[in-house]
This record gives C-alpha cells, sequence and structure tokens, in this order.
C-alpha cells in the first residue's frame, strides 16, 4: 500500500495506533506509542523522526495520517478518545502508556505513584465510527 491509496479514516487510525501501543510489545507497537505520546504532550514526549524507519509500510501509512491529522489540531488525541469511546479517562491512559513504554518525561506524573488506576479496555472501530 502506497500512501497515496491510504483510505482509512484519522479516528480509525487513532484508535488503531493506541490499540497497537496499548496492547502489544513489539517494535511496532513501541514507535506508534511514541508517536501518540508525542502528538498528546510533544514538549513530555518528544519523537525522534527516525523512529519512523522501524515501522512496516502500512503503520508508516497510518502514522503519516496521525500526524497531518494532528496538524489540523480540532481536539487533542486523549479527547478525540474520550470523545469516541465517551469516556474522560484517556489522559491517564497516556500517562499508564508512557508508565508502560518507559518514556521519561520532563514533568513526570507518569511515575507510578502519581497514575490512577484504569480499567482494561480495547478499543473497537467500526465503519463510520467507534464501537
Amino acid at each position: 500500500m502506497t500512501l497515496a491509496t491510504h483510505h482509512k479514516e484519522p479516528l480509525q487510525v487513532l484508535c488503531e495506533f493506541f490499540n497497537l501501543a496499548w496492547c502489544h510489545s513489539h517494535g511496532g507497537a513501541r514507535v506508534a506509542a511514541r508517536l501518540l505520546l508525542s502528538l498528546y504532550n510533544s514538549r513530555r514526549f518528544p519523537f525522534e523522526l527516525d523512529e519512523l524507519r522501524c515501522l512496516d509500510s502500512q503503520h508508516l501509512a497510518d502514522a503519516l495520517v496521525l500526524l497531518e491529522f494532528d496538524a489540523n489540531l480540532q481536539k487533542e488525541v486523549h479527547d478525540w478518545l474520550n470523545h469516541l469511546f465517551d469516556r474522560n479517562d484517556f489522559g491517564m491512559r497516556f500517562e499508564h502508556l508512557a508508565h508502560m513504554w518507559a518514556r521519561k518525561a520532563k514533568w513526570d506524573k507518569c511515575k507510578k505513584e502519581y497514575l490512577h488506576p484504569v480499567e482494561p479496555l480495547k478499543l473497537v472501530w467500526k465503519a463510520g465510527g467507534a464501537a
């Protein structure tokens, strides 16, 4: 798949990337987590562009969709996920994600002692919206 033939909706990609980062432990999941954390708060979680080289072509296309989507910011990524899934805990989930992937942050709210528990969650995207 080339970037020109990428047809996923940005919100679908956001959900899939969050699932990838939250539920998997391979290199692609690590890059997904780092990219999402940077979209969440780039000052705390900077993203090095050369990490994109670790992604397969499908995940690279998805990452570029997310970057373009975030460039036209209407809501923060955690707010989009809160809205899509009628929740209010995605900000804390991003802090957990940072802790899971041992991402050091300038203002380190992602230390274990600062994290509030979150219930298990798997995001499922159905054509036309979240489920």
